[in-house]
């Protein structure tokens, strides 16, 4: 930290992708998506300068949806003195950002960011991207949704037996669909060293280049600055809050239950009816899994060759035993992938 002034972190719901490598390990720039869509969060800009002894000024700008969606392209970058133009045009990816989930591992092609699903793209044209595992001993692994589906949502049936037969064919596709992972880092950051002629600017613009400042800051003589850039749930409890109650109880009455007809034989209009009534409870269901696990809104800003998704979970292999729980350990809040 000796010859850098300024640390950014980053948490929440967020896309990394380091565009057009160059030498020395450095890339023309970081784009981040920030997936705004995702229901509950806000995305939190706080700024904390800090100037020896130990003394601290803090200012935090919070953007609901309704505002931050208006941005599709903000650009961070340093500028020479009083001129808006970028001075800098490239950015390190330290070892260290290996530890953070890499979706392309788990996937026959590399998943390709659908970035006009994400508002906003912030392009980062400064700094060095590390990240580090911090008082974090948990072990991740990733599920098929549908073994997670199965599993969280209730079985209704008149015939115990089909109750019975359902439950372990959802217990053996959660099981079979196991994929380790590994432990994951929880702190996200790039180090930026800005010097007395410059400026640390933020502007939005389009695709490819800024165009209108909003704002700068510049560490006075002495000074670090410490930012933070969050896309995190608003609520407190991201997994049992009263939306999720009031959730659930819709999903237990669009399930299968006693007395439901699912068709008649050689009629096919009945049959039609009756798979669109499957696919929208597997929606609904779905939408109802999103809100539990953050991690399944990446399948919309993603762009994938096989239709498999997954879940991650902390590796707690003990809460299906016993009895069949419906609360078992989920995602972190949120956590940044790279693609």
């Amino acid at each position: 930290m000796s010859n850098k002034n300024v640390r950014i972190y980053f948490d929440g719901l967020m896309v990394f992708s380091f565009l057009d490598p160059q030498s020395d390990m450095r890339f023309k720039e970081c784009r981040v998506g920030i997936l705004t869509m995702a229901g509950g969060h806000d995305v939190t800009l706080e700024i904390k300068r800090k100037t020896q002894p130990h003394h601290v000024e803090k200012r935090c700008h919070r953007l609901p949806h309704d505002q931050i969606k208006n941005f599709k392209h903000l650009w961070l970058y340093l500028s020479q003195g009083g001129e808006s133009e970028s001075c800098d045009t490239s950015v390190r990816r330290h070892k260290s950002f290996d530890h953070v989930f890499r979706m392309g591992r788990f996937y026959d092609r590399k998943p390709t960011p659908n970035w006009d699903a994400m508002r906003p793209t912030l392009h980062i044209t400064t700094g060095e991207f590390k990240s580090k595992i911090v008082n974090n001993d948990e072990i991740y692994r990733l599920i098929d949704v549908e073994g997670v589906m199965n599993l969280h949502t209730p079985l209704f049936h008149a015939d115990p037996t089909v109750v019975k037969s359902k439950l372990e064919a959802a217990i053996d596709h959660f099981t079979k669909s196991h994929k380790k992972v590994g432990k994951l880092a929880n702190y996200f950051f790039t180090d930026i060293d800005v010097k007395d002629d410059q400026r640390l600017v933020l502007a939005v613009g389009d695709e490819r280049d800024p165009s209108v400042e909003l704002f700068s800051v510049k560490p006075r003589h002495g000074e670090f600055i410490r930012a933070s850039l969050s896309n995190m749930p608003t609520y407190n409890d991201s997994t049992g809050s009263s939306d999720m109650a009031h959730q659930e109880e819709t999903l237990h009455n669009t399930t299968d239950s006693p007395g439901v007809s699912t068709g008649h034989h050689g009629n096919q209009a009945p049959l039609e009816a009756a798979k669109v009534k499957a696919d929208k409870k597997k929606e609904n269901r779905m939408k109802i899994l999103k809100r539990r696990f953050h991690f399944l809104n990446y399948y919309d800003v993603l762009k994938f060759e096989e239709p498999t998704q997954y879940v991650l979970l902390q590796d707690n292999e003990d809460w299906i035993e016993g009895s069949r729980k419906r609360s078992p350990r989920p995602d972190p809040p949120c956590i940044a992938i790279e693609v």
